[in-house]
């Protein structure tokens, strides 16, 4: 057996190294493997395996087998407004590598590892190491385009830029409000399906906690949680103005969270770049719901978007004398939009009609967002303090405008420019001694194969 599985990784490896060196990758097929090697399995189609590159560099078997070979890589120039200490100009943003394929027509499946990234967790409160990290596990078996079903570890299903992919956005941050009210990944199973040619979308899971934003080592997070999302696109069969391009979407979350002795359980806010904490978590125990609308439109060369997220986090048995106290809240909102200038159509990823080195400059975008995310609570009895278990907490909030230029010089490629206005209210909570605003820079070098 295992001469077998030797002789099968030579004939592969082989293969795929004597087309690498050849001329060219697009489509060529691999010389076949040695006759003993077909004897031994000659139920496997191996004439039929090739190497191609067209989104990845990809090895497909016959119709049996496709695996995709991707790697997510970002290097950051960053400057930030607040002047935290010891912060890192240069900065390897992510470095993450990864399989996904699909197998027999039916199952879909990937796996990423990071082993770089920098994201929103600071070094002293992130669970486990900072230098590798498991992002997408899953198994996804497609019964029928209405009745899919997924398992692992994945994001949940929840927030129109927490689903969109990180080397797919139109800034180099996601909003405020998606880094620390948005669940993200976690592990659990989801029944999802589409219908009308994907006019009707839905999104069903029950997952193990609370996804990595709710967590670190200073945040105990969540428990069980349970999740519905639903998209569709009204004016699918409208053919005028772009309205078929018109996505609404909506999505809900309940989780349950029990109390720590030691660590809080809410959720926190962070500052974009520094990740200054401008709001201490407060100790919760109970229900903590999540509401969230979205909509997302594209029309040729334009992008809209528009998202609002509610939060509320019971907080029972957490007073002096075991009473319980007003329920903590959150929102956040975001307005976006962009422009490619050169007239290339709107989709993610971008494929430049002209890309650098064949032909043209590749395209260019225009990009700006304005957003907010706030904390606070139910009022009680008593004045607002900053204290985790105030009765009545005291509100703050972060205003951001981000304006942006993309520069997509391939498919694969792309480097994006940001400046970052942000604005805290609350002046005891400011980065800045006056509590004024303050603004940041960034330029992104992106590499995704």
């Amino acid at each position: 057996m295992l001469k077998t599985k030797a002789a099968l990784a030579a004939a592969v490896v082989g293969g795929v190294l004597g087309t690498v060196s050849g001329a060219g990758a697009q489509g060529l097929i691999l010389p076949p493997p040695p006759a003993a090697v077909r004897e031994l399995v000659p139920d496997r189609p191996f004439e039929d395996v090739r190497f191609v590159w067209r989104d990845h560099p990809s090895l497909r078997f016959g119709r049996a087998l496709r695996l995709d070979f991707t790697l997510k890589m970002q290097e950051d120039a960053r400057y930030p407004g607040d002047d935290p200490v010891d912060f890192p100009t240069w900065e390897l943003h992510r470095f993450r590598p990864g399989v996904e394929g699909e197998l027999f027509g039916r199952i879909q499946f990937n796996v990423e590892r990071e082993l770089q990234e920098n994201e929103v967790e600071s070094p002293e409160d992130l669970i486990g190491s900072t230098t590798s990290a498991w992002k997408d596990v899953y198994v996804d078996v497609n019964f029928s385009p209405g009745f899919q079903i997924r398992a692992g570890r994945f994001k949940i299903p929840f927030g129109v830029e927490e689903l969109t992919g990180i080397m797919n956005l139109d800034f180099s941050y996601r909003p405020i409000g998606t880094s620390y009210l948005v669940p993200a990944r976690d592990t659990g199973i989801e029944l999802h399906g589409r219908f009308f040619d994907r006019g009707l979308n839905y999104y069903a899971g029950v997952f193990q906690e609370d996804g990595d934003n709710a967590k670190s080592k200073k945040i105990r997070g969540g428990d069980q949680t349970v999740v519905g999302r639903v998209t569709g696109t009204p004016f699918k069969q409208t053919k005028k103005a772009h309205l078929d391009n018109l996505e609404i979407g909506g999505a809900m979350t309940f989780t349950s969270v029990s109390d720590e002795p030691v660590l809080p359980n809410g959720l926190r806010g962070r500052t974009v770049m520094s990740q200054f904490t401008f709001y201490e978590p407060v100790f919760v125990k109970g229900l903590r719901t999540r509401l969230e609308a979205d909509v997302d439109w594209n029309a040729g060369p334009f992008n809209a978007r528009a998202e609002y997220i509610w939060m509320s986090d019971q907080r029972k048995n957490q007073g002096f004398g075991d009473e319980d106290l007003p329920d903590a809240r959150a929102t956040s909102w975001f307005v976006s939009g962009a422009w490619l200038l050169t007239g290339d159509t709107k989709q993610r990823p971008i494929e430049p009609r002209h890309p650098l080195f064949r032909g043209g400059a590749g395209a260019v975008e225009i990009a700006g967002r304005l957003e907010r995310l706030g904390y606070g609570g139910v009022p009680g009895d008593e004045e607002p303090f900053r204290n985790p278990r105030a009765v009545t907490i005291f509100p703050v909030s972060d205003s951001i405008v981000t304006l942006g230029v993309n520069w997509y010089l391939t498919r694969w490629t792309k480097i994006q420019a940001n400046t970052i206005r942000e604005l805290i209210d609350d002046d005891e909570r400011s980065p800045l001694p006056n509590g004024a605003a303050f603004w940041s820079q960034i330029v992104r070098f992106q590499l995704s194969l």
